[in-house]
């Protein structure tokens, strides 16, 4: 079995867990920076810069996206297959992966700008990422734009990614412990 991808994938983790973010959202207590929000910059918590959220995204990138080969996805397909892999660590990463695709597909309490529904976490998720943090994708940047230009409303945008972050740092953590059981069974 490859190790490479668990071990990239772990050491990525392990640079999430230093992050000046990560480490703040050991105490999720946020409290509105009045000027920041005034100043209609939707990070606008205490304790939270936007190189925070950078920097922190900067490694989430890497986990998501499959070009690497380390991703979660990828470690599912080239990994977790594979029948040599113990049940239980099969079906210990498998459920941190539901985890998170269980909160993509839920509703949030944001009301859509355009349909009349909620945005789904995933959606939020994907919008922020990819229209203004991380990418610039057409399609996405205009809805960015809305969603972190709208005073008190993108503060709450704000605190809702923050708290999808930290189920997200929850479940990476955790496939990190199950890369780490599977690869002292094979004696790495």
């Amino acid at each position: 079995m490859n190790s490479l991808p668990m071990i990239l994938f772990n050491k990525r983790v392990d640079r999430l867990n230093r992050s000046a973010l990560a480490m703040r959202m050991e105490n999720p207590h946020y409290t509105l920076d009045y000027k920041r929000m005034i100043r209609q910059e939707w990070i606008s918590v205490d304790g939270v810069t936007e190189d925070d959220v950078d920097a922190f995204i900067l490694s989430v990138r890497l986990l998501i996206q499959d070009r690497d080969g380390f991703s979660i996805r990828r470690l599912a397909e080239d990994v977790y297959k594979n029948d040599d892999v113990p049940k239980e660590l099969r079906d210990r990463f498998a459920a941190e992966r539901d985890r998170w695709s269980d909160h993509e597909k839920s509703a949030t309490t944001l009301k859509h700008f355009t349909e009349d529904r909620n945005f789904t976490n995933g959606e939020l998720f994907e919008v922020l990422m990819y229209g203004g943090i991380a990418h610039a994708s057409p399609g996405k940047v205009e809805m960015f734009n809305a969603l972190t230009k709208q005073g008190f409303y993108s503060t709450m945008v704000c605190t809702w990614f923050l708290v999808s972050l930290r189920l997200f740092l929850q479940v990476v953590r955790a496939i990190r412990e199950v890369n780490q059981a599977l690869l002292q069974s094979e004696g790495c």
